[in-house]
């Protein structure tokens, strides 16, 4: 069972389903297409959305994850919604959809991705996303495919790691962690596990910067590092240009695209994007959680929505 709890919910599905009300009545079938299907709360809600109104009952959602576990777990969730075809499930990265969708032959009036991962992916010891429990250093969302970051740290040089912490953690101290990891490397006492791991990070920043408050909350010292590595290691913002480049266009004119995204480097692309000709962005600024939902689902504390509508471009 998923105890995964979507963030934006209501922002996302009123902006995503509005074009379709709009549809002429003799219009064929639309699909939304929710790149990133994780738990399957939002597209829950749009298959919802859809079944609640006969006029929009014939449009389909198509949804993908490059998390076999996330597929399989929707398979059973969604059974009759998939027998009756009003839903498509892809084991795919987002950014490698396009020729399926193509091929599927069903105008696209909306798409969404949640670029964060889901609860039920970080709570699963097994995939070493978290340093809230102890398991493997993986952090792998799809295990066959790519390296495990415990083989990564194992090859990766000192200057090459600073790097991409310093980059993709936006890590300030990213000198002093990237030299004691591979410190421990040479004395053959790298971590096999994520709390072993978080623990040489902490040790190697200052004691008085451990915990700087982000905002109104303290945030744990080896945050910005495993942030750093998870992006490396699931090429992230690789698969974030992929979707931008060559995913989103497949949505229709006057369709709508939503993009959560949880960190500046992916927020920063995302706005870039919506600011091109083949888009007009309908929010100038990201909506971010309220204080409702951030006391009711913490992870929504640092989302960032931004969505735009397809122009004729």
């Amino acid at each position: 069972m998923s105890v995964h709890v979507p963030i934006l919910l209501s922002p996302i599905v009123a902006a995503l389903v509005e074009p379709f009300s709009k549809l002429p009545t003799d219009a064929p079938p639309h699909a939304i297409v929710d790149c990133t299907l994780g738990g399957g709360g939002h597209t829950s809600a749009f298959l919802k959305q859809f079944a609640s109104d006969p006029a929009l009952a014939r449009h389909r959602v198509i949804s993908v994850d490059q998390d076999e576990r996330a597929i399989a777990h929707a398979q059973e969730r969604f059974r009759q919604e998939t027998d009756e075809g009003k839903l498509t499930l892809l084991h795919s990265r987002f950014g490698e959809i396009t020729g399926a969708i193509e091929k599927m032959n069903i105008p696209v009036l909306g798409m969404m991705a949640d670029l964060g991962f889901s609860s039920d992916q970080l709570e699963d010891p097994e995939r070493g996303l978290s340093f809230q429990w102890d398991g493997p250093l993986d952090m792998r969302l799809d295990p066959t495919r790519g390296v495990s970051v415990r083989e990564f740290l194992r090859k990766v040089t000192e200057r090459e790691l600073e790097k991409i912490i310093h980059e993709l953690g936006e890590e300030r101290f990213s000198r002093k962690v990237a030299a004691a990891i591979i410190q421990a490397r040479r004395d053959r006492q790298l971590p096999d596990t994520t709390l072993a791991f978080a623990e040489l990070v902490t040790r190697a920043i200052p004691p008085a910067a451990r915990f700087a408050a982000k905002g109104r909350k303290p945030i744990h010292p080896a945050t910005r590092t495993f942030q750093a590595l998870r992006i490396h290691i699931n090429e992230e913002l690789k698969e974030l240009d992929r979707l931008l480049e060559r995913v989103i266009i497949l949505v229709k004119p006057k369709g709508r695209v939503a993009i959560l995204s949880f960190h500046s480097l992916e927020d920063r692309k995302v706005k870039i994007a919506f600011k091109s000709e083949a888009f007009d962005a309908l929010t100038k600024k990201p909506i971010e959680a309220d204080e409702r939902e951030i006391a009711e689902n913490p992870r929504s504390r640092s989302a960032k929505l931004r969505i735009a509508e397809r122009t004729s471009s």
